[in-house]
């Protein structure tokens, strides 16, 4: 946790300066009232991530009580490797559940409702969001036999990529197309949060893009600096009792109205 810790605040502290000095997109208003709500988002999920790990783990041993198929692999190379690859997939098929189903999409629509891209934007999820992806994903673990280290290795690379593709971070057209054959880079990312539903609904990688490419979810755009941002039926700037009690208020659950395709 203290290795975590220290990578999440080196990236947040790294990308803020870099995004401030480098920004893709030029916002108007200020700064600082943009981040404060989901800055808040992100220390109640942090909280409630260890919690809930920490629960788990008085039931379920990631070391030694169970021996899962990963655990029987020898070349602890290719353990690491295909741990990595399980947990990231399992990350893709997450996300992706999130944006078919409906009552999944009350809550992963607080996410989108950001108007307004920044390093931020990483961290605004809906607790019951947090809690539901991670009760899985640590049983995943523990029946597979995946060793916390692996666990600690992707977990660490993950909230690197996560905190720089949510980034407002301009990086050169050249540069984000190369790195984005391998990783989730910010213009590969900004198309996941259009408001015109076929880019909504694409682009789900966490850290790896290949599973965009495999099964048939990936899209690319070049007018990326004319991309709008958010949900279209959600304008309000949210504070945190608001964006807390979004899932069951009286507003319209639908996904982004497709525009026309010359439109975009």
């Amino acid at each position: 946790m203290t290795v975590k810790f220290f990578v999440l605040i080196a990236t947040i502290f790294s990308l803020l300066i870099l995004e401030n000095k480098f920004p893709f997109f030029s916002y108007q208003n200020s700064w600082l009232s943009r981040i404060t709500n989901n800055l808040e988002l992100g220390v109640i999920n942090s909280i409630s991530s260890s919690l809930l790990t920490i629960a788990i783990a008085q039931y379920f041993s990631f070391d030694g009580l169970h021996q899962g198929i990963i655990a029987t692999i020898s070349s602890p190379v290719m353990t690491g490797i295909l741990s990595f690859l399980i947990i990231d997939i399992y990350m893709y098929f997450w996300h992706r559940s999130m944006h078919v189903f409906p009552l999944a999409w009350r809550f992963h629509r607080l996410h989108h409702t950001d108007r307004s891209m920044n390093i931020s934007t990483a961290y605004r999820f809906h607790p019951i969001e947090i809690i539901g992806s991670s009760i899985p994903k640590l049983i995943l673990i523990w029946w597979l036999g995946i060793s916390s280290n692996f666990v600690l290795i992707y977990e660490l690379v993950f909230t690197v990529i996560v905190a720089l593709h949510h980034s407002n971070l301009y990086l050169p057209a050249s540069i984000d197309r190369i790195l984005a054959q391998l990783i989730v880079t910010p213009n590969y990312h900004r198309i996941h949060h259009s408001q015109i539903v076929t880019e909504t609904n694409s682009n789900y990688g966490s850290v790896l893009t290949w599973w965009d490419r495999i099964f048939g979810t990936y899209r690319s755009r070049l007018d990326l600096v004319n991309i709008q941002l958010g949900v279209s039926d959600e304008v309000r700037d949210l504070n945190i009792w608001q964006s807390l009690l979004l899932p069951i208020s009286n507003q319209k659950y639908q996904q982004p109205k497709e525009v026309p395709e010359e439109d975009v």
